[in-house]
């Protein structure tokens, strides 16, 4: 579990909680507010350990770098990258290989996750609910999205190892270079040029060895537009 920016140290509590609830390990925190208080602890009942181990990272980038698959839940709404649902998400992560690595992402309490946010995580999740209140309390929306992950049901055939999200991450800086070395982006505003590429790729479910080959084509790329080997 990823918490972006949380703002109750009531729900931090409860998220490590729900972590020990449904079997799931390790709680991370990005750039949080002063969480280590009596109301953190005491939500955390029976989950101490959890928030004791818990990591704080400055950027997102940094606590997701590790893992495979990275699923941000939000209730914004993009017509070109539709979320999926809670459930399809669970499903995902049930058929990830062992050993791979599933961050599921949440924002703050306020505002969510940035558009810059969603973007760097790839899959987008939502989580239903009714149209006259549709935004879930932080910790309710940990709760339910964990609860799909650990609930019983048929897992798929395990996948084939997933390259993690920062050699991903580390491919697409390198396709960028070699697109703007062919002349394929344009130099001016390259970076929302660039958004389509990122979407494309952070869907394809990459491998390590395919990764490795992208990043073999970009490196050409640069070499043919005159840059650095």
């Amino acid at each position: 579990m990823v918490l972006v920016r949380p703002e109750v140290p009531a729900n931090v509590g409860a998220a490590a909680r729900t972590i020990r609830n449904t079997g799931l390990e390790g709680l991370s925190l990005v750039a949080p507010g002063d969480w280590r208080t009596v109301e953190c602890w005491r939500t955390a009942w029976g989950a101490h350990d959890v928030l004791e181990q818990a990591q704080v990272f400055e950027d997102l980038g940094a606590a997701v770098a590790g893992a495979h698959t990275v699923i941000a839940f939000s209730g914004k709404r993009d017509r070109e990258r539709p979320a999926l649902d809670v459930r399809e998400a669970a499903e995902e992560v049930a058929a990830m290989a062992p050993g791979e690595r599933a961050d599921l992402v949440f924002g703050g309490e306020t505002s969510g996750l940035t558009l810059g946010e969603l973007d760097l995580c790839g899959r987008r999740a939502s989580i239903p609910s009714h149209p006259d209140q549709p935004s879930l309390n932080l910790s309710h929306a940990v709760m339910v999205a964990a609860y799909e992950v650990f609930r019983p049901s048929d897992r798929p055939a395990a996948h084939r190892g997933r390259a993690t999200h920062g050699g991903r991450e580390a491919m697409l800086d390198l396709l960028r270079e070699g697109l703007l070395a062919i002349g394929a982006l344009p130099p001016v505003n390259t970076d929302s040029f660039f958004g389509e590429w990122r979407s494309l790729f952070q869907r394809a479910d990459l491998s390590a060895k395919e990764v490795r080959l992208l990043e073999h084509m970009a490196r050409k790329m640069i070499q043919r537009g005159g840059g650095p080997p």
